[in-house]
């Protein structure tokens, strides 16, 4: 009813209906999905098309970064951003980091696969090739929420295996490598105010800050749904449908209450719908999602569905 409420609202504002209607059908669809009826599927085909994705975009760092072509990446970066397929980028000219649409899977796979590491030797192989497109990914949250669902879903086995223990290990490598790239780079855009992507997100937090305490009613209400993410001093936001922080989008647009409402309502569908194993898989993607442009979209329309099928609280029919 909320939802219902600021779509009209924002249609009587004069916003553009289609994104009025495009929002409004995301913010309930991602709802709804947890309502469908479980259904026994085969997993590894379910994923297969992420599966393949995180084969395609570690194929292409490790060529870029073997060929060592500058025009050559940078064609490629020119082609993906021109056909809005995502960004492809290196700071030093070797470790290139594929950020592409469908990207938002990855943790996905690499956590139903931990999950389901005794089931058969297919859940470790699609463990350890989604592991390798986190890397040619290169988001340091992947590698925080990839460690802790190891841990969460593992722990026992690390204790005693000494083959779980070196998979860590080398998982916690990989974290300390992004993370200190990612540390240096936070430290200068913070300071510095650079137009990368650390400091495009404290960017967005600022405008987010400024338009909601400007008003009571837009910090409570919101501006409604479909309204645009204002500019900031690193880019114009308000032509795009997806900014880095993603959830600060649909935060501006549902307000404090609005924003309540529904994680109240997703918390409530979580635990009804998803077996204990399915829930921390969920509030892991979420948490993967915070930082990043593909969240709360039908990526996680798509994630819901497969973890409903998957880790239902009560058996599929």
């Amino acid at each position: 009813a909320y939802g219902l409420g600021s779509m009209l609202v924002s249609l009587m504002a004069g916003r553009e209906p289609v994104m009025v209607i495009r929002f409004f059908v995301i913010t309930i669809g991602t709802l709804l999905a947890f309502h469908i009826r479980p259904m026994r599927i085969s997993v590894p085909w379910a994923l297969l098309p992420v599966t393949l994705q995180a084969v395609l975009i570690f194929c292409i760092s490790v060529a870029l970064g073997v060929l060592q072509d500058p025009g050559l990446a940078l064609g490629v970066r020119d082609f993906a951003l021109d056909a809005n397929w995502g960004d492809i980028y290196s700071f030093d000219g070797v470790y290139y980091r594929v950020q592409l649409i469908g990207n938002a899977l990855l943790p996905l796979l690499f956590m139903i696969a931990v999950w389901r590491w005794q089931n058969s030797w297919i859940y470790r192989g699609l463990a350890l090739i989604s592991l390798l497109g986190l890397l040619a990914a290169g988001n340091l949250t992947y590698f925080v929420v990839a460690v802790i669902a190891v841990i969460t879903a593992q722990g026992k086995r690390l204790m005693q295996s000494v083959i779980a223990r070196m998979v860590l290990a080398v998982m916690v490598t990989l974290f300390l490598v992004a993370a200190w790239g990612s540390l240096n780079e936070t430290v200068s855009d913070k300071f510095e105010g650079s137009d990368s992507s650390m400091g495009v997100r404290f960017d967005q937090l600022a405008v987010a800050h400024r338009e909601m305490g400007a008003s009571t009613v837009k910090l409570v209400l919101g501006a409604g749904l479909g309204a645009s993410f204002p500019d900031g001093k690193q880019r114009n936001y308000s032509q795009d449908l997806y900014i880095e922080m993603q959830w600060l989008y649909l935060l501006l647009q549902l307000g404090l209450l609005g924003m309540l409402i529904y994680v109240a309502t997703l918390w409530l569908s979580v635990r009804q719908r998803l077996d204990q194993g399915g829930r921390r898989i969920f509030w892991l993607y979420m948490l993967s999602g915070l930082t990043n442009p593909y969240i709360l979209d039908t990526n996680q329309i798509v994630a819901t569905v497969i973890l409903v099928c998957v880790f239902p609280r009560r058996p599929a029919l």
